[in-house]
């Protein structure tokens, strides 16, 4: 692998990590569609809940991802310190 693809899937993957919680700040469980006649307090009270719990499952796996994004940039950085080292172009 290279350094500019190291850094661009860093990128990538953290671009994308944030785009779906950007995302999911617009799904709304409190609209089900219909005004409000009998039973339809329980469905919006069950549509909220599981998308707050959709909500902060994205957030979960979109801060991992972030991290993995994190780690990637950092083996593209030891990448680029190892070449510079072997090549004898280290500035040290």
């Amino acid at each position: 692998m290279f350094y500019a693809e190291l850094t661009s899937a860093a990128s990538g993957t953290q671009s994308a990590a944030q785009d779906v919680v950007m995302a999911a700040a617009e799904l709304n469980g409190d609209d089900v569609g219909v005004e409000n006649p009998a039973h339809r307090p329980g469905l919006r009270l069950e549509m909220h809940r599981r998308f707050t719990a959709l909500r902060e499952a994205i957030r979960d796996h979109s801060t991992e991802a972030s991290g993995i994004g994190a780690d990637v940039q950092h083996i593209a950085d030891r990448y680029t310190e190892l070449d510079a080292e072997l090549s004898g172009t280290d500035a040290k």
